[in-house]
């Protein structure tokens, strides 16, 4: 699903989480793989004590069923939810949203953002990935909105504040345009 655009919107960066919130599904995955069949060869071996070799069948599901759970919880889940998430930077907000299912999105408006700070940790800067933590709220009701695992985390950073730069540039001229003359009581009406 797209995102909806009010008037005058335009999306300026839209982007995922980065490749490497996928490596925690791909180890699952390898792990998974590795171990299943070591158990599926180990209790398929012709020396096997009788109530092993009479109950392998039921080795043998149960050996499958934990492998498919594992690797769908484990490896497919994680990596059906990264692809469906994406992240648009607007014009006018920041929305972090699904793009199957009924998810509610994150939209943080730009004129309630008041700070976005990028935190790294080794391995993320290794691949110039990082967490960026918005500060936005109103009238002293301040929250953090966590956006993980954003590629080229730095350069995303200063596109947001760019992009809050000039919309608050904007809002002003469009307030200066709006607002009387100083000491004025508005448009002169005459009867």
């Amino acid at each position: 699903m797209k995102l909806k655009l009010v008037e005058g919107e335009q999306v300026v960066i839209r982007t995922r989480a980065h490749h490497r919130a996928l490596l925690p599904a791909l180890i699952n995955f390898l792990i998974t793989v590795a171990v299943m069949s070591f158990l599926l060869g180990y209790i398929s071996r012709a020396d096997q004590p009788e109530f092993i070799e009479h109950y392998h069948h039921i080795g043998v599901f149960i050996i499958w069923a934990a492998g498919l759970l594992a690797l769908a919880f484990g490896s497919l889940k994680p990596a059906l939810s990264w692809a469906n998430r994406l992240t648009y930077l607007t014009t006018h907000r920041l929305v972090q949203k699904n793009l199957l299912g009924a998810a509610q999105p994150t939209v943080v408006p730009l004129g309630l953002l008041s700070e976005v700070r990028l935190k790294a940790s080794r391995l993320q800067s290794m691949s110039a990935a990082g967490d960026l933590v918005l500060l936005h709220g109103a009238y002293g009701q301040h929250q953090r909105t966590r956006l993980n695992n954003m590629p080229d985390a730095a350069h995303f950073q200063t596109v947001v504040a760019e992009e809050l730069s000039e919309y608050r540039r904007n809002v002003a001229a469009q307030y200066a345009q709006q607002a009387p003359a100083p000491g004025g009581y508005g448009d002169a009406h005459y009867a």
